[in-house]
């Protein structure tokens, strides 16, 4: 009993809930909200971001791919703030909660199948830069 109370406001399902409800939040404001009209651009900078730190880091390094793929996102994330750049943070954000949501497992589902119903909602208007990342090839 207090394991399981423990872990609700702890890790991993607090984890969860958390990334589950920034997740929602971010897109519905991409949506509706303020940014609308930079959400194909996020959408774009978002699809090159997670291809260049699936590509790079976690599909290289079973073991620490993860953490690397996380620490290079987190650098970039702090230079976007740093430029006050609100597309970058924004993509970089939801990579982020994307990678941390696919670590967490059965517990990131929801995060992740947002994220990836965000980048089906915009796939048709998707550059191949990213703008945030370095290109690749």
């Amino acid at each position: 009993m207090l394991k399981k109370f423990w872990n609700w406001f702890v890790k991993p399902e607090a984890d969860g809930r958390r990334l589950n409800r920034d997740v929602a939040f971010i897109i519905n404001s991409l949506r509706e909200g303020h940014y609308g009209p930079i959400a194909p651009e996020v959408a774009a900078d978002l699809r090159g971001d997670i291809d260049y730190v699936f590509n790079t880091f976690i599909n290289r390094d079973e073991a620490f791919g993860h953490k690397r793929a996380l620490d290079h996102l987190k650098r970039m994330h702090g230079e976007a703030r740093r430029r006050r750049d609100q597309r970058a943070l924004t993509s970089l954000t939801l990579a982020i909660i994307y990678i941390r949501a696919g670590a967490l497992g059965d517990l990131g589902t929801p995060a992740r199948d947002a994220v990836d119903g965000y980048l089906s909602e915009f796939a048709h208007q998707a550059q191949e830069d990213s703008g945030a990342l370095p290109p690749q090839g």
